[in-house]
C-alpha cells in the first residue's frame, strides 16, 4: 500500500517557529499520513513529546547533524550524533545506532540575494550513507531568488517558483546507483520564517502550506493505528527505495507506478536490484498528463506526453523516471521515481 507524507521540518526545539503540536496540526489537516521531524543537533521532542499517532498522522522524531556544511538528516537513532566530529564520523555513529542517514541539500547554493552562505556537502568522498535528499523545497525556492521581482513572485506563487532538484544532486544520485542502490527522497525543511515587521510581514511556507509541497509517496507492506510497527514498516520502505516523491501544490501524485516487467516472477520495483535478463520491459504511469521520461544512468532514453510510458529492457543500468507537469507553455517539475537497477 502507499502512504504520503513530509520528511526534514524544524520546531521551536531548534530554528523553526511553530510548536510541535502546532506542526502536527498542519500535518493532519494536509490529511498526511506520516510526518517526520528533523530539528538541528537534537532528538528533544523524542524525549520530551514521545512519538505517536495524531489523528491519521505517525509524527516521527529525527535530527539534523548541523556543522556549517554537510548537514545529515539522521532517523531512527536514540541520540543524535555530534556535529565537531568529522562527518564521517557523525555518519558512522548514526548508522551504528541503526539510523538511516541523508546527505541533506548535499548541492545547496545558499541565497544570493541575501548573500547568505551554502549549507552544501563538501566532505568528499563520503561513504555508508541510505540516501540523498534529492529535492529540498526551501534550497531550491531561495537559491533561484534573482532580484526584488523574482523574490516577489516566488513569495506570492512559491510552488511555481521550484526548478526541481539541482543537476549535480541528480548526477550524484545517479552515480552512487551504478555500484549500490542509494535511495532519494524530497525535504519540505521547513521553518515558519518570518521576513520584515508588522504590518509588512510575510512567512516563507507556513508549516501549513509546506504539508501540501515536496512529499514522499511510500510503498509500505502494511500500515495501521500500531507505532512501532507502522514506524518498521516505514522506515523499512525507506532504506530500500520503496517510493516516489512530487510537489503536491502542481498535483498530487498517489497511484504513479513504476516497475519492471519480470519474464517470470512479480514485478521489480522500485528500490530493487534485478538482473538486466530477467525484466522484459519497464513501465511507467501517472495519474495525471505529464511529460515522462525514462532515465538511464541519467539519460532519458525513452519520452512521451500523456499517462503511460514504456521501455524494453536495454541492459544493465540505474532506471528512474522523471515526470513534468504543463502549466501554461512552462513545463514544471513534479515528480522523481527511485530507480531499478538492472545489474
Amino acid at each position: 500500500m502507499q502512504i504520503v507524507g513530509a520528511i526534514h521540518g524544524h520546531s521551536r526545539y531548534s530554528d523553526g517557529r511553530g510548536t510541535v503540536a502546532e506542526i502536527r496540526d498542519s500535518a493532519s489537516a494536509a490529511g498526511l499520513d506520516f510526518l517526520i521531524l528533523t530539528d538541528h543537533d537534537t532528538l528533544g521532542p523524542l524525549a520530551e513529546v514521545g512519538e505517536g499517532f495524531h489523528r491519521q498522522t505517525l509524527s516521527l522524531f529525527g535530527c539534523e547533524v548541523s556543522p556549517p556544511t554537510n548537514h545529515l538528516l539522521v532517523l531512527g537513532a536514540t541520540r543524535c550524533p555530534d556535529r565537531a566530529l568529522a562527518p564521517q564520523a557523525y555518519l558512522d555513529d548514526a548508522s551504528a545506532q541503526g539510523a538511516l542517514t541523508f546527505l541533506a541539500h548535499p548541492h545547496d547554493r545558499g541565497v544570493p540575494l541575501a548573500r547568505l552562505p551554502s549549507y552544501q556537502w563538501d566532505a568528499w568522498p563520503i561513504e555508508g550513507y541510505t540516501g540523498i535528499e534529492v529535492w529540498n523545497q526551501l534550497s531550491d525556492w531561495s537559491g533561484h531568488l534573482r532580484g526584488l521581482g523574482s523574490a516577489i513572485r516566488a513569495l506570492l506563487r512559491p510552488g511555481e517558483h521550484l526548478h526541481g532538484p539541482e543537476a549535480e544532486t541528480l548526477r550524484l544520485w545517479d552515480e552512487v546507483g551504478r555500484s549500490r542502490p542509494v535511495t532519494g527522497i524530497a525535504g519540505i525543511d521547513v521553518h515558519d520564517v518570518q521576513i520584515g515587521r508588522s504590518p509588512f510581514l510575510v512567512h516563507v511556507f507556513r508549516y501549513a502550506y509546506a504539508m501540501r509541497t515536496l512529499l514522499c509517496y511510500v510503498d509500505v507492506a502494511d500500515w495501521g493505528q500500531d507505532v512501532e510497527r507502522s514506524k518498521s514498516w516505514l522506515f523499512e520502505a525507506l532504506a530500500k527505495g520503496s517510493l516516489h516523491f512530487a510537489n503536491r501544490e502542481l498535483a498530487d501524485a498517489r497511484g504513479l507506478g513504476f516497475a519492471g516487467v519480470r519474464r517470470d516472477g512479480p514485478p521489480a520495483r522500485m528500490g530493487e536490484e534485478v538482473l538486466a535478463g530477467e525484466v522484459v520491459e519497464l513501465r511507467l504511469a501517472s495519474p495525471e498528463r505529464a511529460e515522462l521520461s525514462i532515465l538511464r544512468d541519467g539519460e532519458p532514453v525513452a519520452k512521451t506526453f500523456g499517462t503511460e510510458l514504456s521501455l524494453p529492457a536495454a541492459g544493465p543500468g540505474v532506471y528512474r523516471a522523471e515526470l513534468r507537469l504543463r502549466l501554461g507553455r512552462r513545463l514544471l517539475p513534479w515528480a522523481f521515481t527511485n530507480p531499478i537497477y538492472l545489474r
